[in-house]
């Protein structure tokens, strides 16, 4: 192991490169910074656009890459070795600020009582990554509560994919710059918003992206990093999972499924499984709206980070439309629930504290009539027993206002609502 190697190697690191500004806001203040989310959703870049923002000498802007492979085999002893290491390679200057930039800090061994020792020592501000949710704040190491902020990176949101594509989204666009936005919008819907796909030239290189981001995904943060040893079930599970995107999910009816599939696992399995996968934000669940606790734990939906990644499993342009707009809320900080009922669903309710503030349907088109009575036959009577008057109705590319039974339905384009 050759510590000195792996600190020399990234020193400057990022300098020079032109990076994509995010529309994500780091928090100020003294605590550490940690930036958690997906593999290859960006965190990194947006690490290293922070990194290239600060008005400081270079000696100053230390970035370590935790997946080095001189740092494979490193013990909690060497840790102090690698703190000198940077005195001896970056020789920064005491009187300034110190920032500390550590991608992928859960690979270093006993990082929560290194990460605190080092913040003790108030000489650095301190920003991580990571992705797994061992950063998150449920599952972070004791030591660190309430000494870390954690910001989600996803992969690009259509705002930041416009951005990436060069796509006009001011508000009064010209039929050609809306006609763009609509074609560049199937694509995000297609091929999703990860930040290496995006910037893709072909349709061909994009699915070779995807794919091989995918088998990444569950060889190194699933079978190696948990030493799964039934690899093909595993990828079966996942799979199966995945076409059940924007649907209630349970271990039992998935165990049940793949035994129809002539594949036999375990519920004790599949609940493994599951929370492992939701450790590398691979999944995120939607539960229902209840003013009973029980029912607010109970029957999950399951949501993507991507919908690129619905193409192992599902072509559905609505699911994938649907998975988005979860993405996008997720995205925007808002409370979110669904909302079941006899007879019917709301796709999303929006809360501000205990009072429903908007209830949302995803359709891709209202042109079919029973399409069109479905969804606002839903949001009339979700807006009766939820006492909720903002309806709102999320189309791939129709827009109008329904007037109906004293209340107002706004169809909007999803791609529009997702510019606001």
């Amino acid at each position: 192991m050759n510590v000195d190697n792996a600190i020399a190697r990234y020193k400057g690191y990022g300098k020079g490169l032109v990076l994509l500004a995010r529309d994500i806001e780091m928090p100020k203040g003294n605590f550490i910074n940690s930036i958690i989310g997906p593999r290859r959703a960006g965190k990194t870049f947006l690490m290293l656009f922070y990194k290239n923002q600060i008005d400081l000498p270079d000696s100053n802007k230390v970035f370590i890459n935790g997946e080095d492979l001189d740092f494979e085999g490193i013990q909690t002893d060497d840790l102090d070795d690698l703190e000198r290491a940077i005195f001896r390679v970056y020789s920064p200057d005491k009187d300034k600020d110190i920032y500390l930039f550590i991608d992928e800090v859960q690979n270093f061994p006993s990082w929560g009582r290194w990460l605190r020792t080092l913040f003790d020592q108030h000489l650095y501000r301190i920003v991580v990554s990571g992705s797994t949710s061992d950063l998150s704040t449920d599952k972070l190491p004791s030591e660190l509560r309430g000494r870390s902020i954690n910001t989600l990176v996803l992969p690009y949101s259509f705002k930041e994919f416009c951005n990436a594509k060069k796509l006009d989204h001011e508000k009064y666009m010209s039929a050609r710059s809306t006609g763009l936005l609509v074609s560049g919008f199937e694509e995000f819907l297609k091929f999703g918003g990860y930040p290496l796909v995006v910037a893709a030239d072909t349709k061909d290189l994009k699915t070779l992206l995807m794919n091989e981001l995918y088998e990444t995904v569950l060889q190194r943060d699933l079978i190696e990093k948990y030493s799964i040893r039934k690899s093909a079930v595993l990828k079966a599970f996942i799979n199966g999972m995945i076409g059940s995107t924007c649907r209630v999910v349970s271990a039992r009816t998935m165990t049940n499924w793949l035994l129809s599939q002539g594949i036999s696992i375990s519920q004790q399995s599949a609940f493994k499984y599951l929370e492992k996968a939701q450790s590398i934000f691979l999944f995120f669940f939607l539960y229902p709206y209840s003013r009973k606790p029980k029912e607010r734990n109970t029957k999950p939906k399951l949501y993507l980070p991507d919908s690129g990644l619905m193409r192992f499993a599902d072509q559905d342009m609505s699911k994938r439309l649907e998975n988005q707009v979860f993405v996008e809320l997720s995205r925007r900080n808002l409370k979110i629930s669904y909302y079941l009922a006899q007879g019917y669903e709301i796709d999303f309710v929006i809360q501000d504290g205990k009072n429903v503030k908007e209830l949302i349907q995803v359709c891709y088109s209202l042109n079919k009539p029973e399409t069109y009575e479905r969804e606002t036959k839903s949001l009339l009577r979700g807006s009766d027993v939820l006492n909720c008057n903002r309806l709102s109705i999320l189309t791939f590319n129709e827009e109008r206002e329904i007037k109906t039974e004293g209340k107002v339905i706004n169809v909007i384009p999803a791609w529009k609502w997702m510019l606001l």
